[in-house]
């Protein structure tokens, strides 16, 4: 399920992909996992092409599996590492942001095991990084994960992405970069769902001259 076609009361999504070659390593999603509760989902395997987009569909199928209302994020990504090491190939694995928003409390819980920290951008245009999680998926048997939980308000703007958009280069090989993103965030943090997901994508392209030398992937939570 696309996260446009995820609908949820009091939640508008919007996403984006750009991928670099034919075939694509990176994997976002939104699907329900209760009548109250639903599960987003951002990943990005190492390496490109069919071996990388092999891993990650083995991954998309585990996750599917796993998920529920039941399991929280920390836990499923304990399962997740566990599963991924016994398949994956040496030297490879996976970074996965997992979490269960809550519709009715409006609470998201959530583990990000090595990915690039999702941004919650407030109201007054504040910003906070979701980093509370463990290591890579796939990588060590033994990864433990702990998991964050934190309050959703009316005016937020959940916003997820891949390395693939902040390490783009522009001609003089100066990276993209989170900290550009943050400030990209902050400065247009009143858009629309749709609005910022689109205004993020087409400063990315700009900056590189429309040049991804990896995928790009992007999602954007309203808060109404």
């Amino acid at each position: 399920m696309s996260a446009e076609d995820l609908q949820l009361e009091g939640f508008v999504f919007s996403s984006a992909w750009r991928v670099a070659g034919k075939i694509g390593g990176d994997y976002l999603a939104a699907f329900p996992v209760s009548s109250e509760r639903a599960a987003l989902c951002i990943a990005d395997v190492s390496g490109k092409g069919l071996p990388a987009a092999l891993m990650m569909s083995n991954m998309q199928a585990a996750l599917k599996s796993a998920a529920s209302a039941d399991v929280m994020p920390g836990d499923l990504c304990l399962q997740l590492n566990r599963l991924l090491h016994s398949n994956i190939p040496l030297n490879r694995f996976i970074t996965c942001f997992y979490g269960l928003m809550d519709v009715r409390r409006r609470v998201l819980q959530f583990t990000n095991a090595g990915h690039n920290p999702p941004q919650l951008v407030r109201a007054d245009g504040s910003l906070v990084s979701l980093q509370t999680g463990g290591r890579v998926l796939g990588a060590f048997p033994d990864s433990t994960y702990q998991q964050g939980e934190i309050a959703l308000h009316s005016g937020d703007r959940l916003v997820l992405f891949t390395d693939g958009v902040t390490e783009v280069r522009n001609t003089s090989g100066e990276e993209f970069g989170e900290s550009r993103l943050r400030q990209l965030l902050a400065r247009e943090h009143h858009r629309s769902a749709s609005d910022l997901q689109q205004i993020v994508m087409e400063q990315v392209s700009e900056f590189c001259a429309d040049h991804f030398e990896d995928d790009a992937a992007l999602m954007v939570v309203e808060v109404k």
